[in-house]
């Protein structure tokens, strides 16, 4: 993957993450929210933060003890990124950062907030979802360019963690984009409209 491909994937994650934290600001869920807004943030930042939106302080250069160094946070993220399509070993992910696995999953669980394998569903999930905004391809295949073995593993994992299936949440987020996209579209013309009646 290159790098102009990893930004644009980068940026499809943030929009989505953006479109999340309005739709639960707009349901009320002041908490959520400011999580999904996090994540982004952190995105933008460069910081391959957990899935929960916290992000150790990588800014002063403190490193975590017991966690990764910055650079191989990054490193690790890049990885992940450029292979969520594919099986993702953790053998595999230790042995790129030359540490024994056992090393590898207690350090990746102290500088991500969760064990290895969650957040790399997580990255799937997140990835799915961008998708799902950005584009009218079908679940099957979503899934399929995330990682997952079959569409009911992605229904799964889907709502263990967002919560609803991947059909819902798309019809409901979408749903809601177009009504706010007609909206600001119409909205000038109807001002005009009450103006020149008025």
């Amino acid at each position: 993957m290159t790098m102009l491909e990893q930004k644009s994937r980068d940026l499809l994650v943030v929009s989505a993450q953006l479109m999340e934290a309005a739709w639960r600001a707009r349901e009320g869920d002041r908490n959520r929210a400011r999580a999904h807004i996090a994540r982004a943030v952190a995105l933008l930042d460069g910081h391959p933060a957990g899935a929960t939106g916290k992000t150790s302080d990588r800014s002063s250069g403190q490193i975590l003890r017991g966690g990764f160094a910055a650079w191989q946070s990054l490193r690790l993220a890049a990885h992940v990124d450029a292979n969520l399509a594919g099986k993702i070993f953790i053998r595999d992910l230790a042995a790129s950062l030359d540490v024994s696995v056992g090393h590898f999953c207690r350090a990746f669980k102290r500088t991500f907030g969760v064990p290895a394998h969650i957040w790399l569903r997580r990255r799937r999930i997140e990835l799915a979802q961008a998708l799902m905004l950005t584009t009218g391809a079908p679940l099957s295949e979503i899934a399929l360019s995330c990682g997952m073995s079959d569409q009911s593993h992605f229904t799964r994992s889907f709502r263990r963690i967002v919560g609803e299936t991947p059909s819902s949440w798309r019809r409901t987020r979408c749903g809601a984009i177009e009504e706010r996209i007609t909206e600001v579209a119409y909205a000038p013309a109807d001002k005009a409209l009450l103006s020149a009646n008025g």
